[in-house]
């Protein structure tokens, strides 16, 4: 059956197959190698390790992939790597938090369908790096359609469609939250809106004008195949949401310099990466909390996955709440805080930004680290 992804991905190849690719030029196919294998989601082996072959698929900042795992039958301990830190783009290790609980959400839900009840402890010890441990033990298989979602679930940054959002998505969405301390303000009047594009605009423009906030982003950034394989992480020409010709010429060039890269990104926001149905802010009473920010990870990654068996797509758009904690760290002007407080019609407790929408493309894959990297 011809799917509409398979369509549209016929559609690419064949457009590049009139063009005379140059050998060496350093063009190689999306989604090539070792490192997508881990999206092949196994089915067979141990619970424990399927589990966190789930958790590695996980959203998380720039595709930074902050965590490690202690693994027996009885056990799972995740660590925090704070080595793969955004630096200067998430100053107060917010980012990483969520992305390590998104990581969480993927492994419990994983868990549990292959037959073991997880009960989380998180931050169970005066060690920093430890954030949760998931005890293991026999139970009744749950077949959580969430689980079915994982390997499918991508960060879609190209072009949505710009129209209303769905009836009943905001109930729905906030179906998928668990813990009673993250809340959901789903934007999706007209006026609300454009004031998320205009302040994921401005903060984005700041971002890349602040030379150590860009040069760790583009940090993350992976262009050639050589690269890709190597990191297993990161950003990649492929998953910026770019069309298939600006993929293709961009992989038969240098990379880009980082001030290039900045550019690139705003004229992304300016158009294709703010166009949406809605406008999402996860909330927290205590945005400095490292366990609401771990909740907010988990809650994030529901709605992600719910969306994704809903055929929507989704993109975090952090860009606001970083320049708050950019703001923040260097006792800068509350620009981005007074923002946030204004679409939130009270004092900014954002934690995690997205948008969500129908894509006109779906996203490509995002290189993973596989197991015997993140497990000891």
């Amino acid at each position: 059956m011809m799917t509409r992804r398979s369509l549209l991905g016929r559609s690419a190849a064949g457009g590049l197959s009139l063009l005379s690719i140059p050998t060496g030029c350093g063009w190689f196919p999306a989604e090539s190698g070792d490192a997508y294998s881990p999206w092949e989601l196994e089915e067979t082996g141990p619970p424990e390790l399927l589990a966190v072959r789930a958790a590695i698929l996980a959203a998380s900042p720039h595709n930074t992939q902050p965590w490690r795992f202690e693994v027996t039958p009885e056990e799972i301990r995740l660590f925090e790597v704070p080595e793969r830190s955004l630096g200067a783009m998430d100053p107060l290790g917010r980012e990483r938090k969520i992305g390590l609980g998104c990581a969480l959400e993927n492994l419990v839900i994983a868990a549990r369908h292959q037959g073991r009840a997880a009960e989380v402890e998180l931050l169970p010890t005066e060690d920093p790096r430890l954030v949760a441990r998931i005890r293991l033990s026999p139970a009744a298989a749950i077949d959580d359609p969430l689980y079915h979602a994982i390997p499918e679930r991508h960060t879609s940054r190209g072009a949505y469609l710009d129209g209303p959002a769905p009836a009943g998505l905001a109930d729905a969405l906030r179906g998928q939250i668990q813990a009673p301390s993250v809340s959901l303000a789903l934007l999706t009047a007209p006026e609300d809106k454009a004031r998320f594009r205009e302040g994921t605009i401005a903060a984005t423009e700041a971002i890349v004008a602040d030379a150590e906030m860009n040069a760790a982003s583009d940090a993350w950034y992976r262009h050639s195949a050589a690269d890709i394989e190597r990191e297993r992480d990161g950003v990649t020409l492929d998953t910026t949401g770019n069309d298939a010709m600006t993929r293709f010429f961009g992989k038969t060039t240098g990379r880009p310099s980082a001030e290039t890269a900045g550019a690139y990104w705003i004229e992304g926001t300016r158009g294709r990466q703010t166009t949406a149905s809605a406008f999402g802010i996860l909330s927290t009473a205590d945005r400095a909390s490292p366990r609401e920010q771990l909740e907010v990870g988990r809650a994030y990654q529901r709605i992600h996955l719910f969306a994704t068996n809903e055929g929507l797509a989704m993109q975090p758009l952090n860009q606001m709440a970083e320049r708050q904690d950019r703001e923040a760290s260097l006792g800068l002007e509350p620009v981005h805080t007074a923002r946030l407080s204004a679409l939130l019609k009270e004092e900014s407790r954002a934690q995690m930004l997205f948008r969500i929408g129908t894509a006109w493309e779906p996203a490509k894959r995002s290189p993973r680290r596989p197991l015997a990297w993140v497990v000891s």
